[in-house]
């Protein structure tokens, strides 16, 4: 569970300073604002009450949604291949599914930020928008309306959990 934190934590660009504190600088800046402090996304302690677990099904649930619905399937896709089936509903535990939705983040994560700038990131979510919107208006549809302006203060190298993240709020709007 520490390694698969360590693993996520790092993709979302925390790192680990000589003293063993982290440094955020190049964290998504709205991950970094929520999360300034790495969050366990597993459960590490295996501490199941709600003080405790609270925090980690928030954190992990975070990751989650911020996985775009086109690579929500990832582990089915990618470990298909090998003849993997999918989970038993038996012997499954909340570290366990964790562990899974963080593979699956990690997959995304290799698939879709790795090597890109948030730069990029917010480039490749406003083409993304202008697509969609160009197939809305073919099939007479509400368009969506998004700024992808970048954060104050945005480093260029930050990783991101969701180009989802990197623009302002989505709404819809009629046309």
């Amino acid at each position: 569970d520490g390694e698969v934190n360590e693993l996520v934590w790092k993709c979302l660009g925390y790192r680990r300073g000589p003293d063993g504190a982290y440094d955020n600088t190049e964290v998504f800046p709205k991950w970094r604002d929520k999360y300034p402090d790495p969050p366990d996304v597993v459960g590490v302690q295996r501490v199941y009450t709600k003080e405790i677990d609270e925090p980690v099904l928030r954190a992990n649930q975070a990751l989650v949604n911020s996985i775009p619905m086109k690579y929500k399937g990832g582990i089915r896709e990618h470990l298909g291949k090998v003849g993997f089936r999918g989970f038993k509903l038996e012997g499954l535990t909340p570290n366990k599914t964790r562990r899974a939705q963080c593979a699956n983040w990690l997959l995304y994560y290799r698939e879709a930020l790795y090597g890109l700038t948030l730069e990029e990131l917010i480039a490749q979510k406003q083409r993304n928008i202008e697509e969609e919107n160009r197939r809305l208006r073919e099939a007479g549809q509400s368009l969506r309306v998004a700024t992808a302006a970048a954060p104050p203060g945005a480093s260029p190298s930050a990783a991101s959990p969701s180009t989802e993240a990197a623009a302002a709020p989505v709404k819809q709007q009629q046309p």
